[in-house]
């Protein structure tokens, strides 16, 4: 009988061999990523032109978001390479 790949959350398996997803599975993350996009997009202009002092509010938050995101990213990567034997 045949193991069962292991599986990330939701169900998407990984392969074995290399721990990596699927090419197809990336491509139906990557489609879904792009589709929200459009949808967010749409929903940003609805709500500039419904009302802008709202707008502004969510421009900002989006720019604290960001920022958050990159100094975590920075601070993960800091770590990892701290973690990382050095090669001489």
């Amino acid at each position: 009988m045949r193991k069962p790949k292991p599986k990330l959350e939701g169900g998407i398996e990984m392969s074995k061999a290399t721990g990596q997803l699927p090419t197809d599975t990336l491509c139906r993350v990557v489609d879904l990523l792009v589709e929200h996009r459009i949808k967010l997009d749409a929903l940003e202009h609805v709500l500039q032109e419904t009302n802008p002092l709202v707008h502004e509010h969510y421009l900002g938050t989006i720019e604290n978001l960001r920022a958050q995101k990159a100094a975590e990213v920075n601070r993960v990567l800091a770590q990892t390479l701290k973690s990382q034997p050095a090669k001489s």
